[in-house]
């Protein structure tokens, strides 16, 4: 790995083992107590969607994957869809 103009270039090997995109961005943590980085697969999202992300937004997130994860889910049909959207209006 090379460091220039705080830039980190990946070797191609390594690129292609973990399925990194020549785009992708990333979050860095520092390590505590070592001397170490970790970096994180990251997706950007442009200021105007960010009111998406709120905190509780990001809970709501989280809970359903893990209900997913561990089986909570239901299958609907395109009809099941179409009658949820009937009770709104």
């Amino acid at each position: 790995m090379k460091m220039r103009a705080g830039r980190l270039t990946l070797p191609l090997e390594l690129r292609r083992r973990l399925g990194v995109d020549p785009d992708q961005a990333f979050e860095i943590e520092e390590s505590p107590g070592e001397d170490a980085l970790i970096l994180r697969p990251a997706h950007v999202l442009r200021r105007e969607d960010a009111w998406a992300y709120t905190p509780e937004h990001r809970a709501l997130l989280e809970k359903a994957h893990r209900d997913s994860a561990e089986g909570r889910v239901h299958q609907l049909t395109e009809d099941d869809l179409a009658a949820l959207g009937d009770d709104d209006q």
